[in-house]
């Protein structure tokens, strides 16, 4: 069935909505940096009122946490509600915005307690290897959050049961088996509650590996288009993208790691010293995450191209491709054609029209020996 593009969005509108999707990045970014600098002075004298450097690192690390909460919480509430709602995005309430504020908030203090144990652990318990020590214990962590994402943090902010579409369920997993992967479960991820946006990841390591699926996609994208999102998914799974990403995330916290050991400095064989470089070394890994940030996009982004270019082998339907973006491009307010800056800085996929182009540019069936292309939409 050839595809038949729709009427372009008003592209005023888009534009203006990820203008302030941008502003309330950098805005955020610039404050994370901000905030960790100014607690440096103020933590050479908080640990002086303490007798034991655990209490003063782990008070310490308290404070900054909830203030952190409290003098972001404007940011969240514009960028995460107001903005999303002015532009007809959202279907929170306020009641769940605050719930899944809370809920945020005490699994960043659970996670971030973590953290912050192991790292006074390490360096007041391992020697002079303390920092190789943090290095492993990071890279642990990581990999035990993505395998219990989806089965423990996931399902603490939203509903996720296996999809209830028996036909849909045994389509998608002929096509897990016909790529070689057993599907071990393709979920519903119920995000309609809070948006109106679509979404797709896999999810999890080992027997945890999921592919899921939003209630605002399953609801509104047509079977073949379902099958091409499912489709890249799967070319996750098949090049080993999950395994891949947490390698790089190995490379990257070497360098926070480094950065950290610089922020310590001599303070590494003083507690109480150690304790009150807690923001010097937050502030530290905050600047080597920043600028490594568009190298991690471009990653990200060569990642997606791999996946979209598997999924157009696999389905062999760039109709479907090319429908199921421009849709994706339509419900979730996708800008198609972001500045080059922008797209280097903040885009972990390719824009849109970049990938709808790519799907058509490829022969259809039918069209085979007669070379020719057909050019994609590149706006909605």
């Amino acid at each position: 069935m050839a595809y038949n593009p729709r009427p372009m969005q008003d592209t005023s509108r888009i534009k203006a909505y990820h203008r302030r999707q941008i502003a309330v990045r950098v805005v955020g970014m610039a404050f994370g940096l901000a905030y960790a600098a100014c607690w440096i002075a103020p933590a050479q004298r908080w640990v002086t009122w303490f007798d034991s450097p655990w209490a003063a690192a782990l008070s310490l690390a308290a404070a900054m946490f909830l203030g952190y909460q409290l003098l972001s919480l404007p940011l969240d509430i514009y960028g995460g509600y107001l903005l999303e709602h002015r532009f007809d995005l959202s279907n929170e309430t306020p009641r769940h915005f605050v719930v899944q504020q809370i809920k945020q908030t005490l699994v960043g203090a659970a996670i971030g307690g973590v953290i912050v144990a192991g790292f006074y652990a390490c360096l007041w318990y391992a020697g002079a290897l303390w920092w190789l020590w943090l290095w492993v214990g990071w890279i642990v962590l990581t990999v035990v959050l993505a395998r219990v994402f989806p089965t423990i943090i996931l399902p603490i902010f939203y509903q996720c049961e296996p999809i209830d579409r028996p036909e849909l369920a045994e389509r998608l997993t002929q096509m897990g088996e016909a790529a070689g992967v057993h599907v071990r479960g393709v979920y519903e991820l119920k995000l309609s509650e809070e948006t109106r946006k679509a979404n797709a990841m896999l999810a999890g390591l080992g027997h945890t590996r999921r592919v899921l699926l939003s209630d605002t996609l399953l609801g509104e994208f047509r079977q073949p288009e379902i099958e091409v999102v499912f489709a890249h998914e799967l070319a996750h799974h098949t090049r080993g993208h999950i395994l891949k990403g947490l390698a790089l995330g190995a490379v990257v916290s070497s360098a926070m790691v480094a950065a950290i050991v610089w922020a310590v400095g001599p303070a590494v064989d003083e507690p109480m010293a150690a304790a009150a470089a807690a923001p010097r070394a937050l502030l530290a890994v905050l600047v080597v995450g920043i600028v490594l940030l568009p190298v991690g996009n471009a990653v990200s982004r060569h990642f997606e191209r791999q996946a979209d270019a598997d999924a157009l082998q696999t389905t062999a339907d760039p109709d479907a491709h090319i429908s199921a973006f421009t849709r994706l491009g339509e419900q979730n307010l996708a800008d198609p054609a972001p500045a080059r800056w922008i797209e280097l800085l903040f885009y972990d996929h390719p824009p849109l029209s970049k990938r709808i182009a790519a799907a058509g540019a490829i022969e259809h069936p039918g069209d085979e020996g007669t070379g020719e292309r057909r050019d994609g939409p590149t706006g909605y």
